[in-house]
């Protein structure tokens, strides 16, 4: 993962519609407001793929599941060709039924590197992790003078977006996941550069109430920020001075673990004051905490992780439609599915299962996994809609509306690769007795 302003028409998951998170702070380019411009989004409209894509949602229409290995390969595939819309080596942000591909996203293309590198372990293919090095590549030129890297969609050199605490801790992700692949030090000393940013800009309490990229009525600060912690964590370790980044990352946890109930619910975990949360930033904070316990022993992380988990897994249970946010009670009046959710939280599953062994965890997962690649579509002749992901479900639900978004397939492939992990040791522990 974008923070909007209501209503929400199109939001990605940590900043604005521009931004995994929410509402676009950057101007949309004056062309976009051009009557001519309004005719040629309504003829894109109208294009077979897009009218197929609006009529099986409108009747509900299934599409067939098949191999997982399948799934993946076509959500990787739509990824690279979200790269090449992109043009710069960046990752285009998504398909828009509207407006067509859109412009790279250094949040997203940050933390896509890390699942361009495992899918290149897993397939042994030189391409894809070429792809992850050019990503690094675009974000190393675009990094601000201060180490930080900009709110929201790219719009060129020229556009003055503000420096973003969260997209600065999705890029640190990858660049770390760089230097620890490739050892070339110009990725450690970005990474770095960024760190330093990032320490300066938090709160006595650990929390980070600057560097938000919003204005009006977000929330002042937000509680899946714990994803920037598990980044500094993962600079500090590799670097042999890193106490200054776990200490850092470690009064955050402590902030962030303040915030939970004894329902499993996090405060502070949405992009508007008042609103409530979707499942997508639901999950970017139990992959936070899970991130961060990889690198320290905090014996509250897992037992905090699993109160959430397990609260998901219900509601899974109980409702024959996973709705896309929640309430603080855990009850929803959603009637649509935000798919990045789905992806993030059954990955957070998989993960969990392979911690505890809990069979419950394995088989929401793949329950949860089945009911997302039944909306993938893996035949349209559309390369913006094959293999992609929508916001929504349906496509012009209230989750980043009309638009395929590549943090959902990168959480889609992210979940997809640890089932097919998690059902390949499944079977030789049966195979072995």
């Amino acid at each position: 993962m974008t923070e909007m302003a209501a209503p929400v028409s199109g939001l990605g998951h940590g900043g604005a519609q521009g931004s995994s998170n929410g509402a676009r702070f950057v101007s949309a380019p004056e062309r976009e407001r051009r009557p001519r411009a309004r005719v040629r989004e309504a003829l894109r409209m109208a294009r077979p793929a897009h009218v197929v894509t609006l009529l099986r949602d409108v009747a509900g229409v299934r599409r067939p599941v098949r191999d997982s290995a399948e799934h993946l390969r076509e959500a990787m595939a739509w990824l690279c060709r979200a790269q090449d819309a992109g043009r710069v080596g960046g990752v285009a942000a998504g398909y828009s039924l509207i407006r067509g591909w859109e412009p790279p996203y250094p949040e997203t293309t940050g933390y896509i590197i890390p699942t361009f590198l495992d899918y290149a372990r897993l397939t042994g293919d030189p391409d894809i992790r070429d792809r992850a090095v050019r990503m690094g590549e675009w974000l190393l030129g675009i990094q601000m003078a201060d180490g930080s890297f900009q709110a929201g969609y790219y719009y060129g050199a020229a556009a003055q977006a503000p420096p973003s605490v969260f997209n600065t801790g999705q890029i640190l992700l990858g660049l770390c996941r760089l230097f620890r692949e490739t050892r070339d030090r110009r990725w450690l000393a970005a990474a770095a550069r960024s760190g330093e940013w990032l320490v300066r800009m938090q709160d006595a309490d650990g929390a980070w109430y600057q560097g938000l990229s919003f204005h009006g009525p977000t929330a002042p600060v937000r509680t899946y920020y714990v994803r920037v912690a598990w980044a500094l964590m993962e600079l500090a370790a590799i670097l042999e001075a890193g106490d200054r980044y776990r200490e850092a990352a470690a009064r955050h946890v402590r902030w962030t673990l303040a915030q939970q109930q004894d329902n499993g619910w996090f405060d502070n975990n949405a992009f508007v004051v008042g609103a409530d949360p979707f499942t997508h930033t639901i999950a970017y904070v139990l992959e936070g905490l899970l991130g961060y316990a990889d690198h320290a022993d905090v014996p509250a992380c897992l037992p905090a992780v699993l109160k959430t988990a397990t609260r998901l897994v219900r509601c899974l249970e109980l409702r024959s439609v996973f709705p896309g946010e929640f309430g603080r009670d855990w009850q929803s009046a959603a009637t649509y599915r935000c798919l990045t959710g789905e992806a993030q939280i059954s990955g957070v599953w998989l993960r969990l299962h392979a911690l505890t062994g809990d069979a419950r965890f394995l088989n929401s997962a793949l329950k949860l996994l089945d009911r997302l690649k039944a909306t993938q579509s893996l035949t349209s002749s559309n390369p913006g809609v094959r293999g992609g992901i929508k916001g929504s479900q349906p496509i012009w639900a209230r989750y980043h509306r009309l638009s395929f978004v590549n943090w959902g397939a990168k959480f889609l492939a992210d979940a997809l690769m640890a089932e097919i992990e998690a059902v390949d040791a499944l079977e030789q522990r049966v195979v072995g007795g």
